[in-house]
């Protein structure tokens, strides 16, 4: 298995076109099987490990830099022991210390990504494609701060007329980060804890400035590498 997975890796695309690849089999992980997994159909440290490889695959064949790669590995090991313990023996001691840790790599993720996207060059639709992941990933990384809250005080989120059918980290957590993270508001969720308040309010905020940011970053950067490779008679003078 290992060493199919080597062949894979080999074989994948490098650089920017590899994150379409990833976005795709995030977009499967999130919107299809995190569902299957809140109705019972999946176990939910199975599919956290999976998560995990593709997280670590798509790091790989982006090629991150040095100085990010060590950080994530370290995390990303930290998450496969924690996840394999959970299936061996569970306890709320793995889970919390789980989510602790996938939470501190999710944050490493996103700024190997960001240091990608963001980075100097001409803007392409790969780039953009990069900077959806991220935004999918802090939806992620909300949800599982929701989760943690939840966890510590039980019933600092008001779950409507139907709780989540899996555990305490269920779809509806992602749901209720979506929502917020794009100010859609139309969640039957309601966080009553005021750290619960402060978390969706933060979200709600950084949601915003992602956008705004981004959008300013990716125009300026595009604008850059036009002027940079103008025809010296096009070029304005300083």
């Amino acid at each position: 298995m290992v060493r199919l997975i080597a062949v894979a890796l080999k074989r994948a695309p490098l650089g920017e076109s590899a994150l379409p690849y990833l976005a795709v089999a995030l977009f499967v992980l999130v919107f299809v099987a995190w569902p299957l997994v809140d109705v019972g159909l999946l176990m939910r440290p199975l599919l956290g490990m999976v998560f995990l490889v593709i997280s670590l695959s798509g790091l790989y064949i982006v090629g991150a830099p040095g100085r990010f790669v060590s950080v994530v590995l370290t995390l990303g090991g930290i998450v496969f022991v924690l996840q394999t313990t959970m299936l061996v023996l569970p306890s709320d001691t793995a889970a919390i210390l789980n989510e602790v840790a996938a939470q501190l790599f999710l944050l490493a993720l996103c700024a190997v990504l960001l240091t990608r996207v963001m980075g100097p060059g001409r803007i392409t639709p790969n780039r953009i494609v990069g900077a959806v992941v991220v935004y999918l990933l802090f939806a992620i990384q909300f949800a599982f701060m929701f989760a943690l809250v939840e966890r510590f005080s039980s019933g600092a989120f008001v779950m409507g007329h139907e709780p989540s059918a899996s555990s305490w980290t269920g779809w509806r957590f992602f749901y209720l980060s979506m929502i917020t993270l794009s100010s859609l508001g139309l969640s039957d969720i309601t966080p009553v804890h005021p750290f619960a308040r402060s978390l969706v309010m933060l979200e709600a905020l950084l949601g915003q400035l992602f956008t705004t940011v981004l959008l300013a970053r990716l125009v300026s950067l595009e604008v850059a590498h036009r002027i940079r490779n103008a025809p010296p008679e096009m070029r304005l003078d300083d």
